[in-house]
Formats: C-alpha cells, structure tokens, sequence
C-alpha cells in the first residue's frame, strides 16, 4: 500500500504476527483478498441515479450458478497467477448474507425483493408463508452459491488455506457503534443461526471473524467486542466436522470505522 512513497512496513509481521506479502505487495505469497469474484446475484447501485439494479437474477433463488462460477475461475486465474499459490485466500462477498433474517438495514432490500418474487408465484398465500418460502429458497440458493464458490477456490488453488471474510457475524455490542447496554456475546439467536451454517465452516480452512473497532466505542467495550467476536468464531471451528480443524484469524484494520484516526497503540494490541 505505500510503496508508492518508498516506506517499509516489513517490521509489522513479525512483531505483531501479522500475515503479510513480500514487499507490501497487495496480492502475494501470503495472502491474496479477492474483492467480489465471479458473478455473485447482487443488487447493485447506479452511481448516477442511486436506483438499484440486478446483477445475476439479483437474489440467489433467481442467479445462475454456472455463469458466476466459470467468471469466477477467470477471476481467480486473473488475480491468483501461481497455480502453486500456498498462502493465504480470503473471498471477500458481502452483498447479501446466507442467512436471510441477517439481511436487514442497508441488505434489507434483498428481502424485499425476495417477498416480492414470492408473491408473485404464490399470490393468494398469506404473508407468513410467503416469508417463509422466501427464506427457504434464499437460503437454499445462497448456500449453493457460497459453498460451491469455497469448492471451487480450493480445486483451482489446493495448496491455499481458504475462508469467507467476516463469518461468523455476530452482532455484539451493537455492531460497534455504542456501548449502552450491549452485550459481549452472540444473542442465543444468532448463535442458532451460525450453527444452521455450519457447513461454511465445515468447508473453510480459515474462519475470519471481523473485529474492526469505532472510535467512539469505549476502550473496555472494544476488548468485549473483540472477545465476544473471537469466541463464537473459535466455537464454530472446534464444532467443524473436519480434522484439522479450521484455524481462525481475525480480520483487523488500524483505522476506526467511524473516523479517519489510527487505532492507539492499546487498541491495536487488543486486537493482536
């Protein structure tokens, strides 16, 4: 990232057992994010008009397999040149979530959608049904998109270790954003939503919790949510039907979310 200006940062890794490249390279031999691969159903935005459009059917149930996993090979022959590649390999999606209830604020749209796709095919069932039945072939779908994407970045590059970024979700503390009355831990809900996944993380050589932090979080609520993150992240790879288990590796940035400042010296720490 600043090699542009000639500055090193190799001294990173190893003092705070950071994974990272040869020469601050973006994609190298420890790690390589691939941003959005292949053709994943999405509900884009026009940058023009803000007005959403559908990319592959828009939803999972309406999106077609075939054609997101043969761009997603291109993508990957494209972004991951070393057939040999052993390090590192993170797919990082996050249009829509497999969980259809988690799909809520700015994702809400996808359940919208969904709904309407039901009614459509179902006009006189009455809205309980319909929700249910769009939450059954979304999830359904989604699962096959996500689970044969996962397949098929450890066929093209088996050496690799690979995951999903930021699964398992889990919620706490508000996302992040207050430290009112939050909770450490994953709701009861949530953690029965991670288990109904489990196959995510039956298939994920790495699981990647997300542990970026708001500044105006408080320093102990940044340990909780940190902690609370790391643990459902640490229980979902120990309940994996998989030997070796998944490893896990927290996924961090040294910049908060809400401002432009570097995290301190202590909140960085609490993440290493």
């Amino acid at each position: 990232m600043c090699n542009q200006y000639q500055m090193n940062f190799s001294s990173i890794g190893p003092t705070y057992e950071v994974y990272q490249n040869g020469n601050d390279s973006f994609r190298g031999n420890a790690i390589s994010i691939l941003y959005d691969p292949g053709k994943f159903p999405a509900l884009l935005e026009k940058s023009s008009t803000r007005v959403l459009y559908k990319r592959n059917g828009g939803v999972p149930q309406e999106g077609n397999l075939t054609e997101h996993l043969d761009i997603f090979r291109k993508h990957m022959d494209e972004l991951v040149t070393d057939a040999d590649f052993s390090g590192v390999g993170v797919i990082d999606f996050e249009s829509w979530r497999p969980i259809f209830r988690q799909n809520f604020g700015s994702l809400q749209p996808y359940k919208d959608l969904s709904m309407k796709i039901e009614k459509q095919r179902h006009p006189n069932l009455p809205p309980k049904w319909l929700e249910a039945e769009a939450t059954r072939r979304f999830e359904s779908t989604g699962r096959e998109f996500m689970a044969q994407t996962l397949l098929l970045a450890k066929q093209l590059r088996p050496r690799a270790a690979w995951g999903y970024y930021a699964f398992p979700y889990c919620f706490n503390m508000n996302g992040g954003s207050t430290s009112n009355g939050q909770r450490e831990d994953c709701s009861a809900e949530v953690q029965r939503e991670n288990d109904r996944i489990q196959w995510l993380f039956d298939d994920s050589d790495i699981i990647f919790p997300s542990v970026y932090l708001r500044e105006k979080l408080g320093a102990g609520d940044r340990i909780k949510l940190i902690r609370g993150r790391v643990k459902e992240a640490v229980r979902m790879a120990r309940r994996a039907n998989v030997q070796p288990k998944p490893r896990v590796l927290t996924y961090i940035r040294y910049v908060y979310t809400d401002s432009v400042k570097y995290l301190t010296e202590v909140s960085f720490s609490s993440q290493a």
